[in-house]
């Protein structure tokens, strides 16, 4: 018995979360090698298709199959970090704005980071652990201001990849 038998069905969003992670973390990677109308447009195309690979997958019930429902608290704890998320970007858009400026992605890769933080309770533990890994990933980035920040935005879609893949695996474990 590892510590990943029944993670699955402790963590029923952990499937869907990972797909959706695995789509936007490639539009992240692709986007970081452009200008930022280049990264918005590749962040909102993979957002869109991972918004698409969950609505479909749980139409037909693809990505959920053998799944147990997830509990009313998981759906909660969904709601409280995107709440959260939008709360804390509205603050950053107040304090740099300038969306061109280095402190603002940095900022904006730091929020995300520390929503998937709550998401840990409702998405299981790789995702707390991708939180903090992306959370580490912004605060270098922003201390080290000579490098380009889109290598950071580089290293921030592969991580979201590499979860988001682990996440889907594990949940046929």
């Amino acid at each position: 018995m590892t510590w990943l038998d029944g993670m699955a069905e402790a963590f029923p969003l952990m499937r869907g979360g990972g797909a959706f992670l695995v789509a936007i973390g490639l539009g992240i990677l692709v986007g970081a090698f452009g200008s930022r109308r280049w990264r918005i447009v590749w962040l909102i195309a993979g957002a869109a298709v991972g918004i698409l690979i969950m609505a479909v997958g749980g139409a037909t019930k693809l990505i959920f199959a053998g799944l147990p429902s997830p509990a009313i608290w998981q759906w909660v704890v969904l709601g409280i970090a995107f709440l959260v998320e939008g709360y804390l970007v509205s603050v950053v858009v107040r304090r740099f704005p300038d969306l061109d400026s280095r402190e603002f992605w940095m900022w904006m890769l730091f929020i995300v980071g520390a929503h998937f933080l709550i998401l840990g309770f409702s998405h299981g533990p790789i995702c707390a652990l991708l939180a903090l890994v992306c959370m580490a990933n912004a605060l270098v980035g922003l201390r080290i201001g000579s490098a380009d920040f889109r290598v950071f935005w580089a290293i921030d879609g592969a991580l979201k990849i590499g979860a988001g893949a682990a996440m889907v695996a594990v949940s046929y474990v």
